[in-house]
């Protein structure tokens, strides 16, 4: 009875016009439905509050001088999830990592192993390595023709009789990267003195993710564009569900964005629990009783035939969980997650800026990374990675024709500054919109950012920001 009341409820609640609640209750009280929550994952953090100032300091999205800073105190620091162990599939098969100025090699080792490297020959700094994925057994450079084994050890020094002895009694390897592996994704640290990976991930992180198949998948998806903003002018938009009423309207009859569940971890890491198949409450009154194109997709992936759909979109998350719940012998186990989690979007952000969107079917990554030179230029980078064996993925992770035998490794597309039709529907909006909000940053009639309790993970990030930028 009482998670048939919960249900009542919550159902009363999206079926009522809605009305302003105020500041209070916004920030105590959305915490999502008891129905959905089998396992207590729900759970809501206790608020934080992190003030009301302005966020006037607008030089960190655009001074060179910043930029720098950044780079060695932020992005020099902190563990970076940088790819799959499904991407290097076999020992010496490795993968090139470019973030800021500088570029890594990651190498398969034994068993589920890496190393990592700068991608730097140390005769006279000739990057070794261009392509994205490969296997080798040792990297040339293609200046003077040193070679390095696929460790990092100098093995051939051309017409070394050429060169005086003391000049080759440097230690000439490759400098090593720290790297790590957790649950299949691989993390490199610039730091050598950084803390152990799972402390920087840490518990709520750790726990709260272990249903979720990371081991088993395949990157079907591996799309990288420079955007013309700084990272967090970027980055910040892809935090926040305030903007999706504004920006993206096709949204606005399957994703209730107004009640996400917002959770604040150490570390400058959170959690945004978006409830997909239930519209935005300030458009109830107006929309239809019929399903959206977004509810369909949905029911398709979850394998219910179009005769057995339900006629009103309110009954759509109930009928896909239930027919989650029904497969046996599936290449997922439905039983491992709470129910929410067969309907709704995890939105996982790890501190600077990796974005995970996870279902249980795939998992949508987003980073938004420095440029090498530009600090009003970033790069943006999308990967894709799905269970295999799997039927339709949500819209927004959809890739046509997309590979799922792991039998050969994906190249990356790099798509031209101009290009929008091939980030999706959704980001094109987002990445049309972030040059208006540079170019605002840059006004003297802008005195600064002020956030709604919906943009808390904006907060979040600068309060963990500041950490490392200030003396």
């Amino acid at each position: 009875m009482a998670d048939d009341r919960a249900l009542d409820v919550d159902q009363l609640r999206y079926a009522q016009p809605h009305e302003p609640i105020g500041y209070e209750p916004f920030r105590q009280s959305y915490v999502l439905p008891a129905w959905k929550d089998s396992r207590g994952l729900y759970r809501k953090r206790p608020p934080r509050d992190l003030g009301t100032a302005r966020q006037t300091d607008k030089t960190v999205y655009w001074s060179s001088e910043v930029m720098e800073r950044e780079w060695e105190r932020v992005w020099s620091k902190v563990w970076l999830m940088v790819g799959h162990l499904n991407d290097i599939p076999k020992p010496d098969s490795f993968m090139k990592v470019d973030r800021g100025p500088e570029s890594v090699l990651v190498v398969r080792g034994a068993g589920d192993s890496v190393r990592a490297m700068y991608n730097v020959c140390q005769h006279r700094a000739a990057r070794l390595v261009t392509r994205d994925f490969g296997t080798a057994k040792g990297f040339v450079c293609p200046f003077h023709k040193w070679e390095y084994s696929s460790s990092g050890e100098l093995t051939k020094i051309t017409d070394r009789e050429t060169f005086r002895e003391e000049a080759l009694c440097h230690d000439l390897n490759l400098p090593q990267v720290k790297a790590a592996v957790w649950r299949g994704w691989v993390f490199i640290n610039f730091d050598d003195a950084a803390a152990p990976l799972e402390s920087f991930l840490g518990e709520d992180y750790i726990e709260l993710t272990k249903a979720y198949d990371f081991e088993n998948v395949v990157r079907i998806r591996d799309v990288s564009q420079v955007w013309p903003a700084n990272w967090k002018t970027a980055h910040e938009a892809f935090i926040e569900g305030y903007h999706v009423q504004g920006t993206h309207p096709q949204l606005i009859p399957a994703v209730d964005a107004y009640h996400a569940q917002t959770d604040l971890f150490e570390n400058g890491h959170a959690l945004s629990v978006y409830q997909f198949m239930s519209p935005a409450p300030q458009f109830i009154a107006s929309l239809p009783d019929e399903l959206a194109e977004e509810h369909k997709i949905f029911l398709r992936e979850a394998g219910i035939p179009e005769a057995e759909w339900p006629t009103h979109w309110r009954d759509v998350p109930k009928a896909i969980i239930a027919a989650k719940k029904k497969k046996t012998g599936y290449v997922i186990d439905y039983d491992k997650f709470t129910e929410g989690q067969l309907v709704d979007d995890w939105g996982f952000g790890l501190f600077p800026t990796t974005e995970s969107f996870l279902h249980p079917e795939g998992f949508f990554v987003q980073n938004w990374l420095p440029h090498p030179t530009e600090p009003e230029k970033c790069i943006y980078q999308v990967q894709v990675y799905a269970v295999p064996g799997i039927g339709e993925l949500p819209s927004f992770m959809a890739v046509e024709g997309a590979d799922l035998s792991g039998k050969t490794i994906l190249s990356r597309t790099y798509l031209d500054d101009d290009d929008l039709d091939n980030l999706g529907p959704v980001i094109k909006q987002d990445k049309a919109l972030v040059p208006r909000v540079r170019e605002g940053l840059h006004s003297k009639g802008f005195r600064g950012a002020v956030y709604s309790e919906q943009e808390i993970r904006i907060r979040h990030f600068f309060e963990e920001y500041y950490k490392y930028m200030r003396d």
